[in-house]
């Protein structure tokens, strides 16, 4: 007869009942984005009525960004509320499952960090994917709408870019796997009272951060030389275009700028994903019972270890770092 498991109640299911009101939450900053959309537009408008004397026309720049403003700063608010009380749900259930899972203390107080990384995701990365995704398909479809010609120039950085984030996915989820290995062996460390283990897993814990920072600079180096061409090339384009107003000149520059602005966030996103898909797994975790007898066993083992021999264990088997 199969032995039962512990049951792993998934991260997402500890967030669900609070998914209207973190739902509110996303539809206040989903419009603060389209209000965010139109400034150039409504600017260029301004610059136009006001060469002209037409006060009129300042009207629409003036009433997107209060109201902007306004939805702004209540969302702020509402969202501290929202997340922090998502934050106790998730962290509580966790640590308190786990715990009887028989997972170690060590990895409890990792995890009970990540949980809070996880929240954060929420609270911060889903509108920056949001207002990322609003920037570059909004600016993009607006464009169409002054010149096809350079609505398609901005549209060829998308297939790169594609390409260059697929590559950056899987090499950021293996160095965030490696980096939250080393993070969960911490506070193990700290209690050992060891000073070169604990100086190597900070050495360690250092050189997956280094390779994090590298891959993410080079992916976002290289966007922004591609996105250099395309801008001198719509540039020269929307200076030379005939019958346009100062205005329209405005508002192209300025929508280009912006999806180039919305490109640099990629690359931080496509990181914070694949730190939180390893995260997620670890939150979820529920060990089984053939686990939790196997822990036992082993502490049962180590316990018949003399203090000598389990210290030499610790000193002679360094963490170290994956070639590559």
């Amino acid at each position: 007869m199969a032995r039962p498991r512990v049951r792993s109640l998934s991260a997402l299911e500890a967030v669900r009942p609070f998914r209207w009101r973190i739902g509110v939450t996303y539809t206040l900053n989903f419009i603060e984005d389209l209000l965010e959309l139109s400034y150039p537009w409504a600017t260029g408008l301004a610059i136009d009525g006001l060469l002209e004397n037409k006060w009129i026309e300042a009207v629409p720049i003036i009433a997107a960004w209060t109201l902007r403003m306004a939805i702004g700063t209540f969302r702020k608010m509402y969202d501290t509320r929202v997340y922090t009380s998502v934050y106790n749900s998730i962290v509580t259930e966790t640590l308190i499952r786990q715990k009887r899972a028989g997972v170690a203390i060590t990895g409890l107080a990792a995890r009970s960090a990540m949980a809070r990384e996880f929240v954060t995701f929420f609270e911060r990365d889903v509108p920056i994917i949001a207002t990322a995704i609003i920037g570059i398909v909004g600016s993009a479809a607006i464009l169409f709408t002054y010149d096809l010609v350079i609505g398609a120039l901005v549209t060829l950085l998308f297939g790169p870019v594609i390409l260059l984030n697929r590559w950056y996915s899987r090499r950021t989820l293996a160095l965030n796997t490696g980096l939250n290995n080393q993070l969960e062996r911490e506070v193990g460390l700290i209690d050992a009272d060891d000073e070169a283990a604990l100086r190597q897993h900070f050495e360690n814990v250092r050189g997956w951060r280094v390779r994090l920072s590298d891959a993410e600079a080079l992916n976002w180096g290289s966007i922004e030389v591609l996105s250099i061409f395309v801008f001198v090339a719509v540039l020269a384009r929307a200076t030379f275009l005939p019958n346009t107003e100062t205005g329209d000149i405005f508002a192209i520059l300025s929508y280009v700028w912006r999806l180039m602005e919305s490109l640099d966030h990629v690359p931080e996103v496509v990181q914070q994903i694949a730190r939180l898909t390893d995260i997620r797994r670890r939150i979820e975790a529920g060990a089984s019972v053939e686990a939790i007898g196997a822990e036992i066993e082993k502490a049962h083992d180590e316990e018949a270890e003399t203090p000598t021999t389990a210290q030499t264990h610790a000193t002679t088997e360094p963490d170290t770092l994956p070639k590559g």
